[in-house]
């Protein structure tokens, strides 16, 4: 047994902010500041330590790796107690800038010590005569009690390290590695494999290596196809890469087991992650996850059907109502007497829309098409009488390049523009595919509403000013063109229309939605909220428009969570107490597989009321260190980084809004209707966001779930042979407010950290 007490660690304010994404944030700079206020306190708290030991391995590993007599070097690596407990006491002082401030150097504390460890772990091991032929850590090299064997080979414990029945150790910021020794003692894999860890969110996360390794043969329904690989890379990872998807509803975190492959030639190691998803005898018939599979040489897989991705959950696009109701209005807010004529006329006047591609006769038809950063909806529409003929939703395969819109513009600007825009495209061909019937269906026309970033992939403009400040875009006004040109297919062709944007981050997704709430015509003010990975949102009337857009990540949509997912058939939705028991609801009634937007905060809103977490968002324990189980089998949690993801998120969102209205002159009581878009917003339990924050107290008999405010106004836009200057005239009423640098918003943003209403 070993003790190392002597390390050199150098917090890194950039790093720190890094492991945050406050290198993103509005309030980065404010961040950094307060990070370096705290660093004196932080290495006076730091007493780093590091325990080794040689051991057996006898019953802890799968497969090849336990191999006969194998030996092992335990390494148990700590910040000490005192860095360790200092989130959670800013957390308990309802200081949570600071908090997650502490517990990301304290990460980046532990990083550094097992950089710093490698050549002491190499030397030991040479001293004993032995090589590195591999490093492991748990949970997904091996189970999780292997910490328990790691703490008694080492003699930790006598030194105050402690563990619990999950097998988590105390103090919290510790780790554990076992490096499986090998006789060749110049042999030494003692590095951390990236490409291993499923924390695929991991802001230290590395690329792998370049070397290009022998090819995988990969057989689908649709025939079979050869692809090269790079050493280190996953089989999901190929899959995306060469355009071949698969079910993995979990982001590939191994928790949902549906990326379901079978090895049939050559081979693939079994992963822990396999074990639970899998029996024995399926295990030897080759069933393995593909986002666990590490090819090591040349293999065959099959992908079965039911691991195809299929289904993705967007609600209200099927239509109940017509194209021509809408902009919509209640009775009370309706507007101006013109603007109800103009509403009442609407449908027959769009009889005479003109188009270039000539008037309007009965059994044209035209398409409305909302692109998503997650999916896109699309809407075959009767001009004559506006009923939505035919609905059809796909996911944006763009999303293979990055779930939210900083990492596509980052591909973009690193060389991938190209493959973005045939991505979308093909999205786009596909859905007019199935509307038309194969291009039996007459097309008129089709309007097209769609942020500013996911406009510049369509249309291959360059994106390098688009994601850093000041956020310059190449162009924002009302795009027309026609289909052949914009698909670059030829044969059906017919006038596109995109709808005007305001900025880089209020687009013309924003621009239809005022337009299909009729914000232009509204006497009285109202809100629009769209939550998204941006939070985009506006208040005003036919007089004037502020918007703004706030930066809540894609935690909303189920993304940067430990069991997050998107809208899919069994991602938890709903979530409520009875009798003493949190019961879940999934979309489709299907087993559990993951957690999605409204889930998550429908959970944290549980916790709050039965006092299992406080409100700075500190779980309880044993959930603080192991993670709230949702499920049965307790392999869905929520853990309390993904609290702080959503702490971050409505915190966010909530200081926009009321730095808007306070930028507007109004006050939320003063607002006539409020306006939720999207899925999110569709499914969302308006008591539970008042409960957590997200919304203020005492809004909820104002507040509409307007569904998908984008593609209603593009339908709209179908019938309104105005609807091209209706569009630019609401372009050029919408002020932008921005946030960054925002006094007023950066108060309230500290002010909503915490869940829950003030008394």
């Amino acid at each position: 047994m070993k003790k190392i007490t002597e390390f050199q660690i150098r917090i890194s304010p950039d790093s720190v902010c890094s492991m945050l994404n406050a290198d993103r944030s509005l309030l980065a700079d404010e961040m950094r500041e307060e990070l370096e206020e705290m660093l004196s306190e932080a290495y006076e708290r730091l007493e780093p330590a590091a325990y080794l030991g040689f051991g057996d391995t006898e019953g802890f590993l799968y497969g090849e790796d336990q191999l006969p007599g194998q030996e092992a070097l335990y390494v148990i690596c700590t910040v000490g107690e005192r860095l360790s407990s200092w989130s959670s006491e800013l957390f308990r002082q309802g200081d949570c800038v600071r908090a997650m401030l502490a517990d990301a150097a304290a990460d980046n504390c532990l990083f550094q010590l097992d950089g710093q460890l490698r050549e002491q772990i190499s030397a030991l091991c040479r001293e004993h005569g032995r090589g590195i032929r591999r490093r492991l850590e748990a949970p997904q090299d091996a189970p999780m009690r292997i910490q328990k064997k790691a703490l008694d080979v080492t003699g930790a414990a006598q030194y105050g390290i402690g563990i619990t029945e999950g097998f988590m150790y105390r103090p919290v910021k510790s780790v554990c590695q076992v490096y499986l020794l090998s006789e060749n003692p110049e042999e030494n894999n003692s590095e951390h494999d990236c490409s291993r860890c499923p924390n695929t969110s991991c802001r230290m996360r590395r690329s792998p290596g370049d070397v290009t390794e022998p090819s995988v043969t990969v057989i689908t329904g649709e025939g079979q196809r050869t692809l090269p690989f790079v050493r280190g890379k996953i089989i999901l990872e190929i899959l995306r890469e060469n355009g071949i998807y698969i079910a993995a509803l979990c982001s590939g975190r191994g928790t949902c087991g549906k990326c379901r492959i079978r090895v049939t030639e050559g081979t693939l190691p079994v992963a822990a992650e396999d074990r639970l998803f899998f029996e024995e005898a399926e295990l030897e018939a080759g069933f393995r996850l593909a986002c666990t599979a590490f090819p090591e040489g040349a293999c065959t897989v099959l992908i079965p059907d039911l691991a195809e991705e299929k289904e993705f959950y967007v609600p209200d696009i099927g239509g109940k109502e017509t194209a021509a109701d809408w902009p919509d209005r209640t009775q009370e807010g309706k507007g101006s007497e013109e603007a109800a004529l103009k509403r009442d006329g609407r449908a027959a006047a769009c009889e005479a829309a003109p188009g270039r591609g000539g008037g309007v006769n009965a059994g044209e038809y035209g398409i409305a098409v909302d692109i998503g950063t997650t999916t896109v909806a699309m809407q075959l529409i009767d001009l004559r009488s506006g009923k939505i003929m035919k609905a059809h939703t796909a996911l944006n395969i763009q999303r293979m390049y990055g779930a939210d819109v900083i990492g596509r513009i980052e591909a973009a600007v690193k060389g991938s523009a190209g493959e973005l825009k045939e991505c979308i495209r093909q999205v786009l061909q596909s859905g007019v595919d199935s509307l038309t019937e194969g291009g039996h269906v007459p097309v008129s026309r089709m309007v097209i509403g769609a942020n500013t970033a996911m406009v510049h992939l369509l249309m291959g403009y360059p994106c390098e000013s688009l994601g850093i400040f000041p956020f310059r875009t190449y162009n924002i006004q009302r795009i027309e063109t026609a289909w052949d040109s914009l698909s670059g297919q030829k044969g059906l062709s017919f006038p596109v229309r995109i709808c005007p944007g305001v900025s880089a981050y209020i687009g013309g997704d924003i621009t239809s939605g005022l337009y299909a709430l009729g914000f232009h015509e509204r006497e009285r003010v109202s809100v629009l909220i769209d939550l998204g990975t941006n939070g985009e949102m506006a208040v005003g009337n036919r007089e004037r428009i502020l918007a703004a857009s706030a930066a809540a990540g894609p935690a909303f949509e189920g993304g940067n969570l430990a069991c997050g997912t998107g809208s899919i058939p069994g991602a938890v939705c709903h979530a409520a107490w009875k009798d003493g028991t949190l019961c879940v609801e999934t979309i489709g009634g299907e087993e559990p597989t993951g957690i999605c937007g409204t889930g998550i905060l429908e959970i944290i809103a549980c916790l709050l009321e039965a006092e299992l977490m406080d409100e700075t968002g500190r779980l309880e324990e044993p959930y603080a260190s192991e993670g709230f189980p949702v499920d049965e089998q307790g392999r869905i949690r929520v853990f309390q980084k993904d609290i702080r993801e959503i702490q971050l998120a409505k915190a966010a969102v909530r200081a926009g809004l009321e730095t808007l209205l306070d930028e507007y002159g109004t006050a939320i009581d003063e607002v006539d209707e409020i306006f939720l878009a999207g899925g999110f917003g569709y499914e969302l339990d308006i008591g539970r966001a008042e409960a957590v924050g997200l919304l203020p107290a005492g809004c909820a008999g104002r507040v509409r779930a307007a569904g998908n405010t984008c593609l209603k106004g593009a339908a709209a836009g179908l019938l309104d042979g105005e609807s091209g200057k209706t569009l630019d005239y609401i372009a050029g009423l919408v002020r932008e407010i921005p946030l960054s640098g925002n006094p007023k918003f950066s108060e309230l943003y500290m002010e909503y950290m915490c869940f829950g209403e003030e008394e």
